[in-house]
């Protein structure tokens, strides 16, 4: 396999041939890639799919968040909370971001988790065969889960209805144990030779709450400053770092084509002439849609300025405060309202038309 080399000054129509993997080639193309945001999928984004009990996958990708664009390359299922059932991490090679998602789904006191104690590390290389009722179920202690990932030295088995379970430890010198008296919503250690399961204590702890969705910023974090264009394209910003107690801004991102936005850009400017609060109004509009956001601005709401968001530029670090920094605009619910207090504070993320007697500031 070759390819084409960036390194050197070569002639003008002169190609050598040189191997993947070359210092050049890396260099070049692969900080390209990632400099300028490509995606090595196409930005295809993950996919989710949940067996449904009947042998059928039901494809839940958006509905559960996880269809990231991020180039996922492995995932790795774990009890990451210790609450009993299955978490999802996904190792992403794009923008070096990797996700963990937290299962609010299953219900881990009908599950068994089983950790393994034998000749070797972690009883790895142990087969580990789970009956409960009717159903068995095999699993490997492998700690190999895929690209540049490690699986967890744990295995957690479903029992759906059953009320007890029995493992049957195949250790990796060939010796077979059993271990009855499993429970449902229990932890086990495994030790080879032992003869019976010791129970282990499980220490439950809380995930934090995902991001509003396509928010990059929380609740409780504090955006001091927002970067936007006005209409002629001049680049400015807002500084809400200055907010006092009491003080409130609210920064609202709506668009021309989203219809509960422009219905709410009158309450808007009605809550910014009474000098309650503070108004940032910045359309996401493309820039070949911002006449239009323009127009329906000038009959809607006549005397909040049009300000719009920056258009960042391949291979250039956005500015601090530019909206590609605080929120995810492929991904972003509109119309979408930060409400910010002291000191740039986000006190809220509203991401639904505003309600008069809701969302009235205070």
């Amino acid at each position: 396999m070759v390819a084409s080399s960036c390194s050197g000054t070569p002639e003008s129509g002169v190609f050598r041939a040189e191997s993947v993997g070359n210092a050049g080639f890396l260099a070049r193309h692969n900080g390209q890639i990632f400099a300028e945001g490509r995606s090595f999928s196409g930005n295809e984004r993950d996919k989710v799919f949940v067996n449904d009990g009947s042998g059928r996958f039901v494809d839940l990708s958006s509905l559960s968040g996880a269809d990231s664009a991020n180039d996922g390359r492995a995932a790795i299922t774990f009890d990451a909370d210790d609450d009993g059932d299955l978490d999802l991490f996904v190792h992403e090679t794009q923008r070096e971001r990797h996700a963990l998602y937290r299962n609010d789904v299953a219900d881990g006191r009908r599950g068994v988790k089983i950790r393994l104690a034998g000749r070797a590390p972690e009883g790895i290389g142990a087969v580990v065969t789970v009956t409960a009722g009717d159903r068995t179920v095999s699993q490997v202690m492998s700690r190999g889960a895929g690209f540049v990932t490690c699986q967890a030295p744990e295995l957690v088995f479903g029992l759906g209805d059953a009320t007890e379970a029995v493992a049957s430890v195949r250790w990796l010198g060939g010796a077979t144990e059993r271990f009855e008296g499993l429970e449902p919503g229990g932890c086990y250690l495994l030790e080879e030779g032992a003869g019976a399961a010791a129970a282990v204590t499980r220490r439950p702890r809380t995930l934090p709450d995902p991001s509003a969705r396509g928010m990059r910023v929380r609740v409780g974090e504090s955006v001091a400053r927002v970067v936007y264009q006005t209409s002629d394209g001049t680049e400015r910003a807002a500084d809400f770092s200055d907010l006092g107690a009491g003080e409130r801004a609210y920064v609202n991102l709506w668009a021309s084509y989203c219809r509960p936005c422009v219905g709410e850009l009158p309450l808007l400017e009605r809550w910014r002439e009474e000098g309650s609060v503070r108004v940032l109004v910045v359309s996401v509009d493309a820039p070949a849609a911002r006449d239009r956001a323009q127009a329906l601005l000038a009959q809607r709401a006549p005397e909040l300025p049009a300000l719009f968001v920056t258009d960042d530029q391949p291979g250039r670090e956005p500015e601090a405060g530019a909206l590609s920094t605080l929120v995810d605009l492929a991904r972003l619910p509109l119309p979408t309202t930060l409400v910010l207090g002291e000191g740039g504070r986000i006190e809220a993320i509203v991401q639904r038309a505003l309600d008069e007697d809701a969302d009235a500031p205070r």
